[in-house]
């Protein structure tokens, strides 16, 4: 999708259209939309693309959706195994992704469930790609299919759908190994023939080039801090995996300060990939503001003992900004490390380094921009007090598991990125001051419109600008359906992408929690904008008609 042609598509295009792995399917009214979390089956057969670990925390969802490369692998693996027709699996790049769902279908499910692990190879183990030619498998019974959606919402480890379609060609000459003999099986295929794709991908290289630039783009602009170097920056396949790669590396030895802290009102995974991680205690500060700074910092003065405390900057989607420089403060007084999430400003936009020990970002969204490819990263603060030992936790049990197509898709559409940041911060700006001066609209979330703006002039670069993502509330809740309805913009999940989104975000994410998310300030009818790289004359003519109709609707009070 050219950044002209922004529009909105019918039920069930993928966004971008005609893209293979395109990450956003189009969802174009708000009845649509309901009846998709509510797992409508109509509604789930028009689907060409979606997001690929979609959340929309349903408890009592039982299916979800899969890219057909992985549906076409997962059909594979159940018939090779013979499974019957009551058996589901979930695939994984990598052994411990498999044991991460497997402990979660059990801790859920009952120890009692009956789940199997399964890994396959290639028969060809001295072929230069065999190390690709890899994925392990959990099968288990279709009614826990829900907690099977939790794994891939809030850990991440899912198989990338270039991964899977890699496998697909390959899987004749897989062999399987697993504890239980039953699915212990041979290549169906003579290893001696010729593979059907020749493997040329320059690996090592592209991930290089990508891990280098994000150094670059990380490095404070402040003198005293040392720059970030390639070797501090580690890639993940996802966002949540690097959230979950860092978590996980930061749980203490000791139960007494084994607790984390998310601060602030985050994407709506990461509380739930974070509370899964291994701690002891979990607590959820959700407004993000210097009230439960001074009921922490009294905790912490008191004798609480903390490990970490994870927060965005802006958050998602509320645009609020933490006070880092007063946790850095206790962070150093207190002994824990601090983990700022910094996707929505975008390592273009805001310097946090200084104020923080790990930085993690996805690059799913604006630093690819295609919406076409997944990955993630984490990167580490040189002058931080855990450098050492998280670089050695890190390292230690890292897996390079960015598909090589991917990263080959990522480096190429990141090339860009300083240049479209920039006219993304320029729309988002022109957007947000036009729906400001709506009298439909009762409040506008952006970086430099919220109470926390001037914390984000703190931390925001010279150069920088406040980024892509905003959000709205209207005044008449049934105002926010009509425009919603009627703006001709592309409507779906996701963000950061080249292509301005809408979506009504509390509806997604907080589908059957509408209550306790609008008790904690996500209002119910609240819109968020991911602002795109169009023109912006253009741009706004659509969000301007789109209100006309609303205000011709007369549902405003106002």
């Amino acid at each position: 999708m050219s950044s002209s042609e922004s529009r909105s598509l019918p039920l069930g295009s993928s966004q971008p259209p005609n893209s293979t792995h395109a990450l956003s399917v189009s969802l174009p009214t708000w009845g649509i939309l309901a009846r998709y979390v509510k797992d409508d089956k109509d509604i789930l057969e028009t689907l060409q693309s979606d997001y690929p670990r979609q959340a929309t925390h349903t408890t009592k969802r039982t299916q979800f959706y899969r890219h057909k490369c992985v549906r076409k692998l997962n059909d594979a693996v159940l018939a090779r195994v013979r499974a019957p027709e009551t058996v589901r699996c979930e695939l994984f790049p990598s052994e411990a992704g498999m044991r991460r769902c497997s402990q979660h279908l059990r801790r859920r499910a009952g120890l009692s469930c009956p789940i199997q692990e399964v890994s396959f190879s290639s028969a060809q183990s001295e072929s230069k790609e065999a190390g690709w030619s890899r994925f392990s498998a959990v099968l288990y019974p279709a009614e826990f299919a829900n907690y099977a959606q939790e794994a891939w919402e809030f850990m991440g480890d899912g198989i990338s759908s270039r991964h899977a379609e890699f496998c697909i060609e390959r899987f004749p000459f897989m062999n399987s190994v697993s504890s239980d003999p039953s699915l212990r099986t041979l290549a169906a295929q003579d290893t001696q023939e010729v593979l059907p794709v020749s493997w040329e991908h320059t690996d090592d290289d592209t991930k290089l080039r990508i891990r280098t630039e994000i150094a670059r783009f990380l490095t404070s602009e402040k003198a005293s801090q040392e720059a970030v170097r390639q070797q501090d920056v580690f890639l993940y396949p996802k966002g949540m995996c690097a959230i979950g790669a860092i978590a996980r590396s930061l749980v203490p030895e000791s139960t007494d300060s084994s607790e984390a802290v998310i601060f602030g009102w985050p994407y709506a995974s990461t509380p739930k990939c974070v509370q899964v991680s291994g701690y002891e205690r979990f607590t959820f500060h959700t407004q993000g503001v210097s009230a439960e700074l001074d009921q922490l910092e009294s905790q912490l003065a008191s004798g609480r003992s903390i490990a970490c405390l994870f927060c965005e900057i802006p958050s998602n989607p509320l645009c609020a900004t933490p006070d880092l420089h007063r946790i850095r403060r206790l962070a150093d007084q207190y002994h824990f490390a601090v983990v700022c999430d910094d996707t929505i400003g975008t390592f273009a936009n805001v310097d946090v380094l200084p104020y923080v020990d790990v930085i993690v970002t996805s690059l799913t969204k604006m630093f690819s921009g295609a919406c076409d490819v997944m990955a993630g990263s984490v990167a580490l603060n040189p002058q931080s007090p855990f450098h050492k030992t998280l670089s050695a936790k890190l390292s230690s049990n890292y897996e390079n598991l960015v598909f090589p197509t991917d990263a080959e898709v990522l480096l190429r559409n990141c090339l860009d990125f300083q240049a479209r940041i920039q006219k993304a911060n320029s729309n988002g700006l022109a957007v947000a001051n036009f729906l400001n001066t709506s009298g439909l609209i009762s409040q506008v979330n952006y970086p430099n419109m919220v109470p926390t703006a001037p914390l984000y002039e703190q931390y925001r670069r010279s150069n920088g600008g406040y980024s892509y993502l905003l959000s709205t509330v209207f005044k008449n809740a049934e105002d926010a359906i009509v425009f919603y309805d009627t703006i001709d913009l592309c409507k779906g999940a996701s963000c950061g992408t080249n292509f301005t989104l809408v979506l009504p975000y509390s509806q997604l994410a907080h589908a059957e929690e509408l209550d306790w998310a609008e008790s904690k300030g996500m209002t119910k009818h609240l819109i968020r904008f991911s602002v795109g790289i169009e023109e912006e004359n253009a741009l706004i003519s659509k969000i301007n008609q789109a209100l006309q109709k609303v205000a011709a609707c007369g549902n405003s009070q106002s």
